[in-house]
């Protein structure tokens, strides 16, 4: 058994240090691009507006994590060679790492659709999704393993099978949770997350991108009643609280 947990722990740790899930789709249509420059200089800007809002909705969840848990960094990565791409990741001093690629910058109409997409990932760490993510794909890991090596197969097949099909068992709801935090973070920032949602409206899902992610029908849905919740409480002269 010990053999077993050892085995999936490091099948975990090789998934979580590999490239990031894509949290991108195909485009249904070209999309005009805009140059490199300028969609790196917009990234940043709005990242100036967007990153302390999100920082300030993080410590209201996490008062009692350490300082670096929501300080987020931000990123880009250059490499032009790779499709459109926005990803969270934990930096090795424990702090969250926001990271566009160039071409997924190239690729935003408005800073409206760049505000969302940083909270969306914004919205990952909030959640803890990576945690509870890794969490998952250990205890599938280690079922997987259980159950082959039970049936006289090979339990390392098992501990991979079972890692992938646990770190996809709630992909579809956290996506859906990111959302939703994301319109809170971009309306407190001073963007309209309608329109930065709009980003799913020229997107379609690939099949392995489905398996992982909700339709972009759905998170569109999703989006519109979390605004719609903003809007309501305003008109009362409040502020919804930030709820997933």
């Amino acid at each position: 058994m010990r053999k077993l947990i050892a085995s999936a722990a490091t099948a975990l740790l090789a998934a979580c240090s590999t490239s990031p899930t894509p949290n991108t789709q195909q485009t249904t249509a070209p999309v005009a691009m805009r140059d490199t420059q300028s969609a790196v200089n917009a990234y940043y800007r709005v990242a100036a507006r967007v990153e302390p809002v999100a920082q300030t909705v993080c410590r209201t969840f996490h008062s009692n994590k350490s300082h670096n848990f929501c300080d987020f960094q931000v990123k880009v990565n250059t490499d032009a060679s790779q499709p459109p791409n926005a990803y969270q990741t934990i930096g090795r001093d424990g702090r969250p790492v926001i990271t566009f690629n160039v071409n997924m910058l190239r690729s935003f109409r408005n800073d409206d659709e760049i505000a969302f997409v940083f909270g969306h990932e914004a919205g990952h760490q909030i959640a803890r999704h990576i945690e509870q993510t890794q969490a998952n794909q250990l205890a599938g890991a280690v079922l997987g393993g259980i159950l082959v090596a039970v049936g006289g197969g090979d339990a390392q097949v098992g501990v991979d099978i079972g890692g992938a099909i646990g770190g996809r068992s709630y992909s579809k709801k956290f996506e859906l949770e990111a959302d939703t935090i994301a319109a809170h973070i971009a309306d407190r920032a001073g963007y309209n997350a309608t329109i930065g949602a709009r980003t799913f409206e020229r997107t379609r899902g690939s099949s392995a991108l489905l398996a992982t992610h909700p339709p972009s029908a759905q998170r569109i849905s999703q989006v519109s009643r979390t605004i719609q919740t903003i809007n309501i409480a305003k008109s009362q002269g409040g502020r919804a609280p930030v709820a997933w």
